[in-house]
């Protein structure tokens, strides 16, 4: 029988918890929303780096949904040629899932754009707003490799170059999209928590899979020699 561990559902509830908290102060039109978007967006213009700017919108567009998906595919793909199915399903699932549950709440929302709700803000790219389908794939596809890194790999340093990595583009993706003018911090912060909540959920669900496909390849492995 399998055994699941609780934590991820925790961790599930309190991301969860954010979103909620997030998504009710969008609906009521909440004062401290707006206050947490301008103190963010304040920071954001203040600390403007020009010289960053192909960069954050090179990053931006790698955190696009058809970009995701190819991601998302070829990372699955990998993940089967080394016969890890468990773990390719898992990512697999997670990009199609995420995809679903954004699109119907962002257009059960339809929080506008800030260049809509503001004509002054000029749009550093083209992209309905709540929460930011960037974030919360991005949350999903780099954080899905985090937790298969710490799963099937067995090199340390390995496991904390691709953690450092894969965070640093969480984190730049959710930057960028302010900085491009596209979503408010409150979206991607949404984004960040509901990508996270259901990457959790789904990590609990499938880890003991993963945890008994690695014993049963580091058996196989120890036979031959």
């Amino acid at each position: 029988m399998l055994k699941r561990r609780p934590e991820p559902l925790y961790l599930a509830a309190i991301a969860l918890f954010i979103f909620i908290t997030l998504l009710t102060g969008i609906l009521n039109n909440a004062g401290w929303i707006h206050t947490i978007d301008q103190q963010v967006i304040a920071a954001v213009i203040q600390f403007h780096p020009v010289t960053f700017k192909p960069l954050l919108i090179l990053i931006t567009s790698l955190g696009n949904p058809v970009s995701l998906v190819f991601l998302t595919m070829a990372f699955a793909v990998v993940l089967l040629l080394k016969r890890y199915r468990y773990a390719a399903l898992f990512a697999a699932s997670m990009g199609a899932l995420m995809s679903l549950v954004n699109v119907g709440i962002k257009y059960w929302v339809r929080r506008p754009r800030p260049f809509i709700a503001d004509p002054q803000i000029r749009a550093l790219v083209h992209a309905v707003s709540f929460p930011s389908g960037h974030s919360s794939g991005t949350m999903i596809f780099y954080g899905t490799m985090i937790l298969l890194a710490w799963a099937l790999l067995k090199r340390q340093s390995a496991k904390w170059l691709i953690t450092c990595l894969a965070s640093s583009m969480i984190l730049l993706t959710g930057y960028s999209r302010i900085f491009v003018r596209v979503h408010y911090p409150t979206d991607v912060f949404a984004g960040f928590s509901l990508g996270f909540a259901l990457l959790m959920v789904s990590w609990w669900y499938f880890s003991p899979y993963l945890t008994n496909q690695v014993a049963k390849q580091s058996k196989k492995q120890t036979v031959k020699k």
